[in-house]
Formats: C-alpha cells, sequence, structure tokens
C-alpha cells in the first residue's frame, strides 16, 4: 500500500509541468488577486483555469475534471489541482475560450514556444486572466449577445471575422485623424496637453464613427470594450510585477505609438482590428488619466466606452 502511494506521487511530480512556468503562473496569481483585485474588484475571485501546452503533454491548473485528463495531485506553487492529458492543442496558443465544459479557459504554451520573454509572457496571461475576469462579470455573455454582430455565427469566429469598412477611404481617413490625436496624448508632457489631446481624440472618435453604420460601430465598441480594455489591464497590472515585467510594460506602452505611426503609414485595411486594440487600451487610459470613477461603469457597460469619453468634454 505504502508502495503504490510513493509509485503514485512519484508518477504525479512526474506529471508536474517546468517548475519556472509554475513559479511564473504562481506570480501572475499574486498579481491579478492583490494589484488585480485594487483595480478590478473580484478579480481574486477568478481562478487560474488554464491549460498550460507543454511540447508533448497538457497540464490543466485548478478546473473541474474532464473526460481525457488524468489527475496529477496538486501544484505546490500555484496550489491549483492539476491534470494532465497528451497534447491536443497547438504550442503556440494563447487564449480565453469554452476549451471544455463549464466556462472560459485560459490556453497558453511555454514562453519558449511563443517566443515571449518571461515578462511578456506573464503580461500575456494577465491578459487572458483578464478575459475570464470579463466573462464572470454579470450580464456579459447577454451583453455581447444584444450587439447582435454574430450574424448566425455559434463557435465566435465573427469577433475576427467582422467585415468591417476598413479599406474604405473616408473610413479610413477619418480613422487616421482620430490615432493622430491619440499620438498626441501618448506624448503629452503635461495634464493640460493630456486634456487638450482627450478633447480633441473624442471628437475624431465620434466623425470616425459617424462615417460607418450603427452595427459598425456597435463591433468598434465590442473590440476596444473587450481586447483593448485587455491590453489596458495587462499592461496596468504588469506595473506591479517585477522589474523585467515593469520594464516591459513601460517599452509596450511607448510601442503604442510606434503602432499608431505604422497604422498611419500601412493603412486600417492592413491593420483591421489590430488597430482597435491600441485604442481601446488608449481610451482606458484617457478616462484613467481624467480621474473619473469608469471602471464601476464599465463593469455595466462594457461597450459603451465612447459614452464615457464623451462626458469628458
Amino acid at each position: 500500500m505504502i508502495l503504490a502511494m510513493m509509485i503514485g506521487a512519484a508518477l504525479a511530480r512526474a506529471e508536474l509541468p517546468p517548475e519556472p512556468e509554475r513559479a511564473m503562473l504562481a506570480e501572475v496569481q499574486r498579481i491579478y488577486r492583490v494589484a488585480g483585485n485594487r483595480l478590478w474588484p473580484g478579480f481574486d475571485k477568478v481562478p487560474l483555469d488554464l491549460v498550460l501546452i507543454g511540447p508533448e503533454r497538457e497540464a490543466l491548473f485548478c478546473h473541474q475534471a474532464v473526460q481525457g485528463f488524468t489527475p496529477a495531485g496538486r501544484d505546490p506553487l500555484t496550489r491549483c489541482s492539476l491534470q494532465t492529458r497528451v497534447r491536443e492543442l497547438e504550442i503556440d496558443l494563447s487564449a480565453a475560450a469554452n476549451f471544455f465544459t463549464g466556462g472560459e479557459t485560459m490556453a497558453i504554451g511555454y514562453p519558449k514556444a511563443l517566443e515571449m520573454s518571461p515578462a511578456y509572457w506573464k503580461a500575456t496571461v494577465l491578459h487572458e486572466a483578464f478575459h475570464l475576469y470579463q466573462s464572470h462579470i454579470p450580464r456579459y455573455a447577454q451583453m455581447v449577445a444584444e450587439l447582435g454582430l454574430a450574424g448566425g455565427s455559434t463557435d465566435g469566429s465573427w469577433m475576427l471575422n467582422y467585415p468591417f469598412p476598413y479599406a474604405d477611404p473616408e473610413v479610413e481617413a477619418a480613422f487616421l485623424v482620430m490615432g493622430d490625436a491619440g499620438l498626441t496624448f501618448l506624448e503629452a508632457k503635461s495634464r493640460k496637453e493630456r486634456r487638450a489631446a482627450t478633447k480633441a481624440y473624442v471628437a475624431a472618435r465620434e466623425a470616425a464613427l459617424a462615417k460607418v453604420s450603427p452595427v459598425d460601430r456597435r463591433y468598434y465598441e465590442f473590440q476596444v470594450g473587450q481586447e483593448g480594455m485587455a491590453r489596458w489591464t495587462e499592461l496596468t497590472l504588469s506595473r506591479r510585477g517585477d522589474a523585467a515585467m515593469r520594464d516591459d510594460a513601460a517599452g509596450r506602452w511607448k510601442g503604442f505609438a510606434t503602432s499608431l505611426r505604422a497604422v498611419r503609414e500601412q493603412g486600417s485595411k492592413t491593420w483591421k482590428r489590430a488597430a482597435f486594440y491600441v485604442y481601446g487600451a488608449i481610451e482606458a487610459e484617457m478616462l484613467e488619466r481624467a480621474g473619473v470613477k469608469w471602471r464601476p461603469q464599465y463593469r455595466r457597460h462594457p461597450f459603451g466606452l465612447g459614452d464615457q469619453l464623451k462626458q469628458l468634454n
């Protein structure tokens, strides 16, 4: 009996993913349960519900039993229950989706497979953890459905493939004006300059969205409210991490300016929805810098950033 238990324990340890990755996940937990909870109340209630995808095996953290996975004990670093199986997912995946029954789960490959530094990888897990947080917001899924954007799609592909008129010359030109105002905000040196840039951005935003249909406008508000907000959150929380995470976040904040210049050079038809993620993060920072209590309102109306921005003018 004792021998069998020892063999079982040894097998469980053999199933554990590498310690560096588990230690990084434990650090992510600490960040979003402490700093994350101050930023977004209730973040500490979100479990590390995650599939860590290795070259040969996958490890499922903090999830109810799933058919096809084998129990592998409890990870002492994250304090999560563990299940493992032979790898089925792509090793370079980074997403939050309904991979199993019971709601959304994060899935991410090792940093090497994703060609990410440890700091960037931890920030990416924070990004996906915020998507889990969004899925726990009351009525979030219903509010997404009420946007009427799916067009009959049941697998969420519309989020990636929605036919927004990126290549329309008038639309593209109007969004470039908005991007220029966003760049001015990022480069502002004083509160007065930021306020003026925000005012110009909001006016340009309204002018740009006036060029598209109401349903296209809802798609924009969806992307900035979902993906832009996740980008802002990962970078904001990364400032609460170690020195490498803080440096990485600072560099990527500066990178938004580079992205906006690239959008102007390459055009919205090249960047497509990826440009919206940049705009969304900047819009969240505008609200944050304005000192208004915008985050409680976000929880009630996650796709209403435009309405909140208009109140700043």
